[in-house]
């Protein structure tokens, strides 16, 4: 490398290190504004005239524990509150909160780092989305259509109605008295308490649904003030049919698994069996609806569709991808990937990095993920420790997903470093600290130990603070227990005895 080159790259890492500070700094502060604000509401609370003096106290009680709840959610480092993808999402918040006056104008939005399709709140102007819903949605409406949704959750109250609702029924003293009785027979117990409970329950699961229905309907008129096309609104109950069914868009695996180049894991893709040991199974759509806390999809969607006049056949809904949604997308990916890698799960990484390829084939990042979780698999299959970070099948899984991981828990460790191999020739040079994980492995894998203590004494602190560190702590382990006598290794939890 060149002394012009070597001066370029050294400006660009210093100057990427600077902008990843800022924007730690000022979604520490955003995190922090909303901490403050969740305790100052906590310091307002009003007791209910539904409820007396003793169920007061315990509705206090139950209050103070949700917005702690919330505020350990928030202290997490899964809360995105700054920078490029949250001020996105932001824009469609503020767009629905500002042409809806009704709504408290402190309301607050955060991105959630979970890869799970879902959204919620705790009714304290606070809305949780989840990074997982942003990468099935298909529009701009779509994602306005969930905001609205739970913003209508927590202006309806929702959340506090159910806290009140549990209080009474914690102190139903007749109902307590009747539970007793039954225990104290000696026949029947059981048949008299699902006589007794079963319709308290399905009332409270009802209960649920009426809440889902009015948070929809709510919810449709925030985005019709803010002028958001409904159409692409009602599209989405499309996305979480999908969802239901655990159904995706089919991704072509086999080519990045390399099927052709390495047959033995084409070999092991035409064994695949979508079934337990207990046998196959599949999804059983016979549930009777009263049964469910949420309302089927197709449901609300009519329900929408009826209240606004407009064509109730759902066919004619299918999901359209807008401009909004193409930029969003590549950052949403990314996330799906580090995600995965801070649940320390290499399946999921493989997974998704597959799937943010296929529409991104040139990205070298997620290259980078792919190469990486491939040469650890191959490590931890070595030392037989890669079923702690594997996903195992589960009939529950889209059939890709699925196949991936059969796949990943299958293949040797010598079919993990020719796929490995084969995106190390596609990737110009590793970014950190990928690169020290790899090189530190590469090392232990030729036994250049001397070399290895240089690499892990220069780099442990960097890839302990990234979310690369389990990696790290798990060769750790091995090494520290391997008969090798390499002093210089300390594992973690014991570096922090002393």
């Amino acid at each position: 490398m060149t002394y012009g080159r070597l001066l370029y790259f050294v400006l660009f890492v210093f100057s990427f290190l600077n902008l990843q500070a800022q924007n730690a700094e000022e979604n520490k502060a955003q995190v922090e504004e909303i901490k403050q604000q969740l305790i100052d509401e906590n310091l307002k609370f009003t007791s209910s005239q539904e409820l007396n003096s003793t169920q007061n106290e315990i509705y206090k009680k139950k209050h103070k524990q949700k917005i702690d709840a919330e505020l350990k959610i928030l202290s997490s480092d899964a809360i995105i509150a700054s920078g490029e993808l949250y001020l996105k999402i932001n824009s469609i918040f503020d767009k629905i909160v500002k042409a809806n006056p009704e709504i408290p104008q402190n309301t607050r939005l955060v991105l959630y780092r979970s890869n799970d399709f879902n959204a919620f709140t705790m009714g304290d102007n606070v809305v949780f989305i989840h990074i997982g819903l942003l990468q099935d949605l298909k529009n701009e409406a779509q994602i306005a259509l969930v905001i609205s949704h739970e913003i209508a959750h927590n202006t309806l109250r929702h959340v506090e109605e159910s806290l009140i609702e549990s209080v009474k029924r914690e102190t139903d003293k007749e109902l307590e008295k009747e539970i007793s009785g039954i225990l104290r027979t000696e026949y029947g117990k059981v048949s008299s308490l699902n006589a007794l409970l079963l319709p308290r329950i399905l009332e409270s699961r009802e209960k649920s649904r009426s809440h889902e229905f009015e948070a929809d309907s709510l919810g449709l008129l925030y985005i019709k003030n803010a002028q958001f096309n409904l159409s692409d609104a009602l599209s989405m109950f499309h996305v979480m049919e999908r969802k239901s069914k655990n159904a995706s868009d089919s991704l072509n695996y086999s080519s990045f698994f390399h099927f052709e180049t390495i047959p033995t894991i084409q070999s092991l893709d035409s064994e695949y069996e979508r079934e337990s040991s207990l046998g196959t199974f599949t999804k059983d759509d016979s549930k009777l609806p009263y049964l469910a806390t949420h309302p089927y999809e197709r449901d609300r969607f009519y329900r929408l569709a009826t209240i606004l006049k407009v064509d109730t056949t759902f066919k004619t809904y299918e999901p359209k991808q807008d401009s909004f949604h193409q930029l969003l997308k590549q950052q949403v990916g990314m996330e799906m990937i580090q995600n995965s890698w801070r649940n320390k799960n290499i399946s999921e990484v493989i997974y998704y990095a597959i799937n943010f390829l296929e529409k991104n084939p040139e990205n070298e990042e997620a290259k980078q993920y792919l190469a990486l979780a491939f040469k650890t698999l191959s490590y931890f299959k070595r030392k037989r420790v890669a079923g702690k970070f594997l996903q195992l099948q589960n009939p529950k899984f889209p059939e890709d997903f699925d196949r991936v991981c059969a796949l990943t828990y299958a293949i040797s460790p010598s079919d993990c470093n020719a796929l490995f191999d084969i995106y190390k020739k596609q990737i110009s040079q590793f970014h950190s600290p990928q690169s020290e994980v790899v090189e530190i492995i590469q090392h232990i894998e030729s036994e250049s130990y001397d070399l290895l203590e240089i690499t892990y004494r220069d780099n442990k602190e960097v890839i302990y603070n990234s979310k690369l560190s389990f990696i790290l702590e798990e060769i750790e382990i091995q090494l520290n227990n391997s008969n090798m006598k390499l002093n210089f290794i300390v594992p973690k939890s014991k570096s922090k005895q002393k």
